[in-house]
């Protein structure tokens, strides 16, 4: 039948239009069962195209890194610089090329990273940055890409919409202050961010069980800033008021914790002989510190080489999850695991 429309096709099999454009351009969006019935059904109804040839998904990752204008802790850590080269790692063995875009709050609609978004295979979306606040406006850019899959990672905030990947932040922060008191700790001080994400609200809990576990509660809750020198300068100023000193420390990231040292040292007092200082991600800088620094090691490379993964097999299946209902999602926690160097001492 010469002539055969897309239209005509969706209507034979009581399908959208939409749904029967993506399956036969080779697009996401379409479980394979669809997507075989649709091409059986053209073939039957001589259904031809310019290029007859089947079209493959296109071999692009985007990785994007969202920097929000609230909190902007991406921008203050080297950890979405390791969430990469796992990604690029495993996006090369299997065959993808990756592009990496910056996406600024307020600037989610920016033609070129549209088009370079919609012309992707799939998205790996660096959600370290995002809010409560802020999930609305990101739904709707999840809407606006249409049928490209998508899977965020360093968040779960968007786990009812899209596949997430995270490290266990509960778990690892309260195995940290397991080990504080074990080591016969009982004055626990928390560094806290005054920049809130839920990464952060999860480590604040996880130190908090722990300490409850033992019958204990915090000895100190100190705020600073996210930054290196603004951490610095708020528990200076902290320290400067002279309070009773905690027997240990545990700061929310190592850079505040890399802070908190260089101010300790700063007056005179000893680490890990008068306090004692945790932190969490362990990156590079940790092994510099002096005394080098007990913390969590967040699997950063992993969450990049799994998201791909997830990523791969959404793309090969099909299936778009902010789109499908029938979909299940994926909310991955990876497991982290203590480092003990040499900033806590046993009491």
């Amino acid at each position: 039948m010469p002539g055969v429309t897309a239209k005509e096709i969706a209507e034979k099999l009581n399908l959208s239009q939409s749904t029967v454009s993506l399956a036969l351009n080779g697009r996401p969006g379409v479980n394979e069962n669809t997507r075989a019935l649709v091409l059986e059904t053209a073939m039957q109804m001589g259904y031809s195209r310019p290029d007859t040839a089947p079209l493959s998904p296109p071999r692009t990752i985007c990785f994007l890194r969202y920097a929000g204008q609230i909190v902007q802790i991406a921008e203050h850590t080297s950890f979405a610089s390791f969430v990469l080269q796992g990604v690029e790692s495993r996006a090369t063995e299997l065959g993808y090329t990756t592009q990496v875009r910056y996406l600024n709050t307020g600037d989610m609609y920016n033609p070129q990273t549209l088009d370079v978004i919609r012309n992707a295979g799939g998205i790996i979306f660096l959600g370290t940055d995002i809010t409560e606040s802020q999930l609305p406006e990101i739904e709707r850019f999840f809407e606006s890409i249409g049928s490209i899959p998508v899977v965020v990672v360093d968040s779960n905030l968007l786990a009812n919409r899209v596949d997430c990947i995270t490290n266990d932040c509960y778990g690892g922060s309260k195995e940290a202050a397991e080990y504080l008191l074990r080591s016969g700790h009982r004055r626990i001080g928390y560094i806290k961010a005054k920049q809130r994400i839920r990464n952060l609200e999860e480590r604040e809990r996880g130190v908090r069980a722990a300490l409850e576990r033992f019958g204990c509660q915090l000895a100190a809750t100190i705020e600073v800033d996210i930054s290196s020198e603004g951490a610095f300068q708020d528990f200076d100023a902290w320290v400067k008021q002279a309070p009773p000193l905690p027997d240990a420390l545990f700061a929310e990231n190592d850079i505040i914790a890399a802070a908190v040292i260089r101010v300790l040292k700063k007056h005179g007092y000893r680490v890990p002989d008068d306090v004692s200082v945790i932190g969490f991600d362990d990156i590079p800088m940790c092994e510099m510190l002096d005394p080098p620094l007990t913390t969590v090691h967040s699997f950063k490379e992993e969450l990049g080489i799994i998201a791909v993964e997830h990523l791969d097999r959404r793309i090969r299946r099909g299936e778009v999850p902010h789109q499908m209902a029938s979909v299940g999602r994926l909310n991955t926690a990876l497991s982290t695991c203590l480092v003990t160097r040499f900033s806590v001492k046993s009491r």
